[in-house]
């Protein structure tokens, strides 16, 4: 057995070996630069000039904190100030502090306190310590005649407390500076770690950067593959039979434009195998109503005629019998004259003729029918005392060239304005009905709308099957009737709801004698047309 790649190995093979080569160079040339880099990161003397710069610093903070002690004891070695202290003379201490504290900038407030730490005076300057800029220290200084004790030491007498400030930004640059070289010598310690891990890193890189390209090396052959593959399918499943399959087509590649010459092929089979099913069942339908015809008809007259030979022969009856037998007479001659339409209907059913199509104007010849006096009673469509439909005609000026038969078209319209008006039957008014035509690119749309009870949604799609109706007096033939004579004329049909919300009957006629029939998709295009703006009256609601 021969081992081959599929399209997904050879493409995922191809990129894998596409992206190995220079992957392989950029991790070695990494490694290279990391330990450059690292070597001229870390030179000793960065390190020991580090640490130079930090003991400056901390010099500095020593001298300054000292110098900042010194200033608090000379404050607090001021006589008139520890006398003052000693005789704890509140409002002379506040007005000695207050002489003391002026022109000291560093100084922020000068508090004296007694040996039990009640505070005897206090002041301080105009504003408090600026956190931002300024560092504090607190220096507590002794006022008794003794030597003062050291920072941090109580006495035995009055306290000076003093709150000194001095530039922030020493400290802060200290701080930073130990930072610094807390975390320098952190990553000097893990130097060869870190070199490792990098290295590591760009390896680990590269074998994703691998599985990355096997994935989407896969991934764009398994696009190919599965429409290629469903195409196959779709393809088996025709071959057995399924002409609903249908693949997508949401590509715009060449195996796109596969998928969609697919579709239509199929859609085209199928508008093709559903006419051919439906005109066989109608042939069987036909046979039927002939038998039905023959049979029911013969039995008519016969019984017809007993019973009125019976009416007249019998005498010397009571006049209750009379009665009797004169609601009997009724009901058999207006069942018999039931059974004689339904026999009619089934006959003119059964001698369907063939169509003989010629060339002709559809606008002409739908002129013609709506410049009939009194439309519905010539046409034979009205009782005597029904109110005639209102009419309503939307014909183009411009010659509409088709093929048709004029007297089985003559019979659609016949049979479908019969139907608007036994559906409305009892209306007052009488129903309104209008018939439209539009060019629909190479069709000849027919719209016929009326405003009577309509059709229900379960049963739009078998309207148009025999023996299917919804009145109660109907044979369901007429419909039937309408559709194959729109099949034979290699049209559509098909029953919506009206703008009007009665009944909406859609007609699609070619506008070529050599035009096959709409498929599928034409019908979809053209229902998507008829909602665009522009359409206005025949938007289905």
């Amino acid at each position: 057995m021969r081992w081959s790649l599929g399209i997904r190995g050879r493409l995922a093979l191809a990129i894998l070996l596409t992206a190995v080569i220079p992957l392989a160079a950029a991790v070695f040339f990494a490694n290279s630069m990391v330990q450059q880099a690292s070597e001229r990161f870390f030179v000793p003397d960065v390190r020991e000039n580090l640490e130079r710069s930090l003991m400056v610093y901390d010099e500095l903070a020593r001298t300054t904190k000292a110098s900042m002690r010194h200033h608090a004891a000379e404050l607090s070695a001021d006589g008139e100030l520890r006398q003052l202290a000693r005789q704890g003379d509140r409002e002379q201490l506040r007005r000695r502090l207050s002489e003391m504290i002026q022109g000291q900038a560093g100084v922020v407030r000068l508090t004296v306190t007694n040996q039990d730490g009640d505070v005897l005076a206090e002041v301080e300057r105009g504003s408090g310590v600026d956190r931002h800029k300024e560092h504090q220290l607190i220096v507590e200084r002794s006022l008794s005649a003794s030597a003062a004790p050291a920072d941090g030491e109580s006495g035995d007498g009055p306290m000076l407390g003093v709150v000194l400030v001095t530039s922030k930004s020493p400290f802060e640059s200290r701080a930073r500076l130990a930072d610094f070289i807390e975390a320098y010598s952190k990553l000097e310690e893990r130097r060869e770690a870190d070199e490792r891990t990098y290295v590591l890193a760009f390896a680990s890189l590269l074998g994703l950067t691998i599985l990355s390209a096997i994935a989407v090396g896969s991934y764009l052959a398994r696009g190919v593959t599965r429409r290629v593959s469903e195409l196959a399918r779709a393809t088996r499943r025709v071959a057995v039979g399924d002409l609903s399959i249908r693949v997508a087509e949401d590509s715009v590649d060449e195996i796109g434009d596969l998928g969609r010459a697919f579709n239509r092929m199929l859609s085209e089979v199928e508008g093709s195998r559903d006419r051919i099913e439906y005109l066989s069942r109608l042939a069987s339908w036909q046979e039927m109503a002939r038998r039905l015809a023959h049979e029911i008809k013969n039995p008519l007259t016969p019984i017809q005629l007993a019973v009125q030979e019976v009416h007249q022969r019998l005498d010397g009856l009571s006049e209750e019998q009379r009665r009797l037998l004169d609601t009997a007479l009724e009901i058999v001659s207006a069942e018999v004259q039931t059974l004689r339409r339904l026999v009619g209907e089934f006959s003119e059913f059964a001698r369907l003729p063939e169509s003989r199509i010629e060339e002709a104007d559809l606008a002409e010849f739908l002129r013609e029918l709506q410049s009939e006096a009194q439309v519905s009673r010539s046409l034979g469509v009205l009782d005597a005392d029904e109110a005639p439909p209102r009419f309503e005609f939307e014909l183009p000026e411009a010659p509409c060239a088709v093929y048709l038969d004029r007297q089985l078209m003559r019979r659609v319209f016949i049979n479908l304005i019969s139907n608007a008006v036994g559906a409305a039957r009892g209306a007052d008014a009488g129903v309104r009905i209008r018939i439209s035509l539009r060019r629909r690119q190479r069709f000849f749309e027919l719209l016929v709308d009326d405003d009577g009870p309509g059709v229900p949604q379960a049963l739009r799609s078998q309207i148009f099957e025999p023996y299917v109706t919804t009145k109660d007096d109907g044979t369901g033939l007429g419909l039937a009737i309408v559709k194959k004579i729109i099949i034979e004329h290699k049209g559509h049909i098909e029953m919506l709801q009206s703008p009007w919300g009665g009944a909406r009957v859609r007609i699609l006629l070619p506008a070529d004698e050599r035009a096959s029939a709409p498929t599928f998709a034409e019908v979809v295009a053209t229902k998507r047309q008829l909602s665009e703006p522009g359409n206005t009256g025949l938007k289905q609601r």
